[in-house]
């Protein structure tokens, strides 16, 4: 059964044909001087089926909204969830009760979110798009300066041609393709940060990076189980945790924002999860206690963290005056 391709692929589909015939007939003549020309037709063939990296950024930024849209339907992070056997998609929220209280104090910071990140795709898109023809350009090129001289051997000299015609022709959809978590991931960074819980997030390295054609231009594998710490978290301000040597999550790039990346954070809300290094010495007593006594192990740190502070403050008054 044929397939039913979009009104795109036709489209592209179409220019590959044109192209292969402009390039018979150029074989076929062997006319040296028309080598230009036949460029020039075949550029304007294909340049006719691509996409501006401005034309793909305004896709880009319309994709975005509607994700936004959805998200104000339903107070969150949407997903599309299967209900009951005849398979009906119902849109929910994953992000839980918290989110959809505080979504108008959130909404804000996400349309913020999302006009960095289209300024950011048309960044990538414009390097993207001059980096793709030069596989086409060069077998073009070659094919022109050195027609084949059989008949037989033209069809296999035209192929790659026109098959990288596709290729460039449809650069969009591949970039597309590796940046289509962007947004998403910027959302969902909103919504877990700024839940107020997190204390950290780990870096989870994705071996996908590798197997891409565009890896990131940091080599994630070096970040991988890095533990980075949120600014002005709850156990810093009650002096449990420091800083880890990974630095803070505010200050990184975060997964999927470069360009190839397919790596994730985990958020972390407990100090049981943290290094040791990463603990004060009443966080460590924290962790010790008992869960049920966790609370007053906490009560009990700060109150001698207090007396701490109270002392010095007394030993520079009265004891150094």
């Amino acid at each position: 059964m044929p397939r039913n391709l979009t009104t795109r692929t036709q489209d592209v589909n179409a220019v590959k044909e044109s192209v292969g015939a402009a390039l018979q007939d150029y074989a076929r003549v062997k006319d040296r001087t028309e080598a230009a020309a036949v460029r020039d037709q075949v550029l304007r063939l294909v340049g006719e089926a691509t996409r501006t990296p401005e034309g793909a950024t305004q896709s880009y930024r319309t994709t975005c909204e509607r994700l936004v849209a959805e998200a104000i339907k339903v107070r969150g992070m949407p997903v599309r969830t299967v209900i009951g056997e005849g398979g009906n998609h119902v849109l929910q929220s994953c992000s839980g009760p918290w989110v959809s209280e505080h979504f108008e104090e959130l909404l804000p910071m996400i349309r913020q979110r999302l006009d960095w990140a289209v300024q950011n795709y048309l960044a990538q898109a414009e390097t993207f798009h001059a980096n793709r023809p030069t596989e086409f350009l060069a077998l073009l090129d070659a094919f022109l300066e050195d027609p084949p001289r059989l008949a037989k051997e033209t069809g296999s000299r035209i192929t790659p041609i026109k098959r990288e015609a596709g290729y460039y022709a449809r650069w969009d959809e591949n970039l597309y393709a590796l940046k289509a978590n962007s947004f998403p991931a910027e959302m969902a960074f909103v919504f877990e940060y700024h839940r107020g819980d997190a204390i950290a997030a780990r870096w989870e390295y994705s071996d996908l990076d590798e197997r891409m054609d565009d890896i990131p231009a940091s080599d994630h594998r070096l970040r991988d189980g890095a533990i980075y710490t949120v600014k002005n978290n709850w156990a810093l301000r009650k002096g449990l945790m420091t800083p880890g040597a990974a630095g803070y999550i505010e200050d990184l790039d975060i997964p999927s924002i470069q360009l190839g990346c397919a790596c994730s954070l985990v958020w972390i809300t407990s100090l049981r999860k943290l290094p040791d290094d990463m603990l004060t010495e009443a966080g460590r007593l924290w962790v010790q206690q008992p869960r049920e006594g966790s609370a007053r192990a906490l009560v009990a740190a700060e109150k001698r963290s207090l007396g701490n502070w109270l002392s010095r403050l007394l030993h520079r008054i009265f004891i150094k005056r």
